[in-house]
């Protein structure tokens, strides 16, 4: 976890967007990888595959955007449901949590979230810790109400 801490300390200076975009082209990668078309060399699942400086020096590609944008939508509300309403039902011992951790470190909350994201939602881990730092950074702007109340508010909305 504190490999992942240092991580989110550099992914922090990147805006939202190119957080986004980073999550698209690692699944990209990823995709690519198990379809026999990825470049041969460093795993692109792994932590070590996230260049920070890379990410913010290189230009948005938009399909790389909105991939992850689309991932970011339906990996979102499915992490909501496990940090904040465990079994279904409102935990406020697991809320007080989040809400202290996030207050007190955003990238402890961020090394927090993203092991559960690999265990809890299938994703690779450097994908996870792309995501949860998107995830710690939209929720923290908002941080005067608790954790799970101001996450719940920035759900994507349904499409219904």
């Amino acid at each position: 976890m504190a490999e992942v801490e240092v991580l989110v300390e550099s992914l922090w200076e990147l805006d939202e967007d190119q957080l986004e975009a980073q999550i698209g082209s690692h699944v990209q990668a990823i995709g690519d990888d198990i379809a026999g078309r990825g470049a041969r060399g460093l795993d692109p699942a792994s932590l070590e595959s996230i260049d920070v400086n890379v990410a913010a020096r290189s230009s948005i590609e938009p399909r790389f955007l909105e991939a992850g944008k689309q991932l970011f939508d339906r990996v979102n509300p499915l992490t909501y449901e496990l940090m904040c309403k465990p079994l279904g039902g409102e935990d406020p011992e697991t809320q007080k949590i989040l809400d202290e951790t996030v207050n007190q470190n955003y990238t402890k909350a961020a090394g927090m979230l993203a092991p559960v994201l690999v265990s809890g939602v299938g994703l690779a881990p450097a994908v996870a810790t792309l995501v949860a730092t998107l995830i710690i950074k939209k929720v923290s702007k908002y941080i005067a109400t608790g954790i799970c109340e101001t996450w719940e508010k920035n759900l994507p909305k349904s499409a219904s």
